[in-house]
């Protein structure tokens, strides 16, 4: 794709700088949405400051542990900020658990905090995936639709572009959804909720096989996890408020 941008006598990594734009735009987010949920805008900062370098972190550790013989040949390459050395997919949730950490030392309000930070993390993997596609990873099956891409020896579905078209309803949703008077934490479980569904169906065209358990992708897999745990916490939400009604009626 586009790996490498040249500036005059710089070489710049494409997808590096996409990350990094992604972080500093999602922290501009999440100042914004830190007021209107009254939050103290540093902390939630710093929270998600914390959970996107944790992300790169954990996903350059699972990648090493995954495929170790790569960084034995070239030790140094362990540093590199190139997202064909990631596996964002286990960064993204082993930084749940230093996120969480965070959110219980500072004694943040969870619910409140999570909403806070949907629309910030949905528009920094717009940035991701644009990072994906400027160096041809998390790539699609072979295709030859009049829009599909050539990559790795032949053409293929755009996943990446896919993802990202995906994530603009998502968004748009997310929005509309910030204007309503939802119990807190609801924006937060739909949101994930919608990108869960996102992945079920985009993931169909996931052409890496290293990522198949069986003929089920495993992304495809978490996603629905994700889908049933969010109807239970859900459900379990919806009871606790039902509870907190009736107590407030009947006295």
């Amino acid at each position: 794709m586009f790996p490498i941008l040249n500036i005059g006598p710089l070489a710049i990594q494409t997808p590096g700088l996409l990350i990094i734009i992604g972080i500093y735009i999602s922290i501009l987010a999440v100042e914004k949405q830190s007021k209107r949920y009254a939050l103290n805008a540093n902390d939630v900062s710093n929270l998600i400051f914390l959970y996107l370098i944790s992300t790169i972190i954990m996903g350059r550790l699972a990648y090493v542990f995954q495929f170790p013989s790569i960084f034995y040949e070239n030790p140094l390459s362990i540093f590199s900020i190139s997202p064909s050395l990631f596996d964002f997919t286990s960064g993204l949730i082993l930084a749940l658990l230093v996120a969480m950490v965070f959110i219980q030392k500072k004694k943040l309000p969870l619910q409140r905090v999570l909403d806070s930070l949907s629309l910030p993390l949905l528009i920094f993997l717009i940035f991701l995936f644009l990072a994906l596609f400027a160096s041809g990873n998390f790539y699609g099956k072979p295709s030859s639709l009049a829009w599909s891409i050539t990559l790795w020896g032949t053409t293929r579905h755009p996943l990446q572009i896919y993802y990202i078209i995906g994530l603009i309803p998502v968004i748009a949703i997310n929005i509309y959804l910030s204007k309503k008077k939802l119990i807190p934490g609801q924006l937060f479980f739909r949101t994930v909720f919608y990108v869960a569904i996102l992945v079920v169906f985009l993931d169909f065209f996931n052409g890496n096989p290293n990522n198949l358990i069986l003929t089920v992708n495993l992304l495809q897999i978490i996603a629905w996890l994700v889908m049933i745990l969010l109807v239970f916490v859900n459900a379990k939400s919806k009871k606790k408020m039902d509870e907190v009604s009736n107590v407030n009626l009947n006295s």
